[in-house]
């Protein structure tokens, strides 16, 4: 898939920190998904994404960058040599905000 369009400064990527996990090693130190879901939602993190075909899963924690502003604008967008790499990248694929210029084809 590529992905194609472009940020519109919605500010939704920047409210929930998303790590990417390996789906094999939650299910084999929980046992299954509903075990791993509970266990992380007792601690804030909720799972998403989960890709069996690529084996991973991306743990969400509500905690927002503190580079946005209350009006949901980054203050590093216009500062590419200062903004985080994973920033620049996002989405590497498909994802559930609905107000994102970006899409997949």
């Amino acid at each position: 898939m590529r992905r194609r369009g472009e940020c519109v400064k919605c500010g939704e990527c920047c409210k929930v920190m998303r790590i990417t996990g390996i789906l094999s090693h939650v299910l084999g130190q929980h046992g299954s998904l509903d075990e791993a879901r509970a266990y992380y939602s007792f601690r804030g993190v909720n799972i998403s994404d989960v890709s069996p075909d690529n084996d991973s899963l991306c743990f969400e924690l509500n905690i927002p960058c503190d580079k946005l502003t209350a009006d949901n604008n980054c203050l590093l967008h216009d500062q590419p040599e200062v903004k985080p790499m994973i920033c620049h990248r996002y989405p590497m694929a498909p994802d559930d905000i609905k107000s994102c210029g970006f899409s997949f084809q």
